[in-house]
C-alpha cells in the first residue's frame, strides 16, 4: 500500500511541480498508476495548496519575464535575475535569466503572443522538440522555473565533475545526474571520494544540501 501511495505521489511531483494540470498528469502516467481522471482535478488543486511558495515562484516569474519583453525592465525573483538584452548593430535580441551559477539562459527575439487561451504569452525562437525544426515557441511561469530547475541541476553536477577530475578520475560520460567514471579495479578507495566530492558545499549555493551516492559495476547499468 505504501509503494502504490509512492508512485503516485511521484507522479503528482513530476508533472504538478511546473505548472501542470490534470493532462501533465495522464501524460506522466497517472492512470496507468491506478488513478481516475475524475481524481486529477482534485489532485491538482490540494498539490498547489499544498505548495504555496511554489505556485508563488510561477506567477512571480512570469511575471517578471512579461515585464522584461514588454519594457526591458530587469528584475530578481528569488535567486535568478531576468532581463533583456539586445545588440541592434547585430540583429541580436535576448530575454536572459542569470543563474546563481552566473551562466546566463538566452530566449531569442523575444515578443508578448497569445497562448491556445486567449491569454498574453511570452513567445520566442528556438528548436521545436518534436519537429526539431526552428519555431515560435510559448513560455510561462511553470516552464521557466522548469528550464531554471534543469539549468541549475547541470551547474550543480559540472562542478562536481570538475572536482572529480582534479582528483585525476576519467569521467566517461555523464546522464542527467549520474557521473560514470572509469576506475582502476586496484582503487579501492575511489567511490567514497567520488561520493565526497559529489557532496561538498558550492559556493554559490550555500545551504544547498547536496549528497553523492554510487555503485560499483565492470559495465553501465542503473543501480
Amino acid at each position: 500500500m505504501e509503494y502504490a501511495y509512492r508512485a503516485k505521489g511521484k507522479v503528482a511531483t513530476l508533472a504538478l511541480g511546473y505548472q501542470g494540470g490534470p493532462g501533465a498528469l495522464i501524460a506522466m502516467g497517472a492512470l496507468r498508476s491506478g488513478l481516475t481522471e475524475e481524481e486529477l482535478p482534485d489532485i491538482v488543486d490540494r498539490w498547489r495548496r499544498s505548495n504555496p511558495a511554489i505556485v508563488n515562484f510561477w506567477y512571480l516569474l512570469d511575471a517578471a519575464a512579461q515585464e522584461a519583453v514588454q519594457s526591458g525592465r530587469t528584475s530578481t525573483v528569488g535567486c535568478v535575475t531576468i532581463g533583456r538584452e539586445c545588440d541592434p548593430a547585430n540583429d541580436l535580441d535576448f530575454m536572459t535569466i542569470r543563474l546563481p551559477s552566473g551562466r546566463k539562459l538566452y530566449y531569442v527575439s523575444p515578443y508578448m503572443g497569445t497562448n491556445r487561451f486567449g491569454k498574453p504569452s511570452i513567445c520566442y525562437w528556438g528548436q521545436n522538440q518534436t519537429s526539431k525544426k526552428w519555431s515560435v515557441l510559448e513560455t510561462y511561469g511553470g516552464k521557466l522555473v522548469e528550464n531554471i530547475t534543469q539549468a541549475i541541476a547541470r551547474d550543480c553536477l559540472a562542478i562536481s565533475m570538475q572536482r572529480v577530475a582534479a582528483l585525476g578520475y576519467n569521467i566517461v560520460m555523464h546522464v542527467h545526474d549520474e557521473m560514470i567514471v572509469d576506475v582502476p579495479i586496484e582503487d579501492t578507495d575511489a567511490l567514497e571520494r567520488i561520493n565526497a566530492c559529489m557532496g561538498e558545499a558550492i559556493p554559490w549555493a550555500p545551504g544547498l544540501p547536496l549528497r553523492g551516492d554510487g555503485y560499483e559495476t565492470p559495465f553501465y547499468m542503473k543501480d
